[in-house]
């Protein structure tokens, strides 16, 4: 029982540092003058920052912008309704990349990148966060396994 003890606390010690991995960091305060777009997708499915005005991120989220226009991309990775094929792999999967024209983005403010999956389509819509209210509706650009 001794021997087991030593191993049991280094398991132990490995499952807390991954557990603290897997936590989501904290954003920095963000700045009266600058523009911040959070993402969300539906359960169980993933959407990450592409590209802000053609250029690519370095990060999965978005950088904080400089307010007026952008055009923001993102890669949204979901599950598909699929035959038995499908059940037997793991499912079927799908990545888009997205794409949103926003040309009223304001200083100080936050916003929401949502998407979702219509069966084997996805939608999505940029979305003021303190009002809630729809300003401009994503479009699909490419869609394909090796996005």
């Amino acid at each position: 029982m001794n021997d087991l003890l030593p191993s049991l606390k280094a398991s132990l010690a490995t499952l807390l540092v991954l557990c603290g991995a897997c936590s989501p960091v904290p954003q920095k305060p963000l700045s009266s003058g600058m523009v911040r777009v959070n993402l969300a997708a539906d359960v169980g499915n993933d959407v990450r920052a592409y590209r802000v005005d053609g250029e690519l991120t370095h990060s999965i989220r978005f950088d904080d912008l400089t307010p007026g226009a952008h055009n923001l991309q993102v890669r949204y990775h979901f599950e598909v309704p699929g035959g038995a094929t499908g059940e037997l792999l793991g499912g079927n999967f799908r990545t888009c990349v997205m794409e949103v024209d926003y040309a009223d983005f304001g200083a100080g403010k936050q916003y929401l990148l949502k998407t979702e999956r219509r069966g084997w389509v996805s939608v999505g819509g940029l979305y003021d966060q303190q009002t809630q209210k729809k300003v401009a509706s994503a479009e699909e650009v490419r869609c394909g396994p090796g996005l």
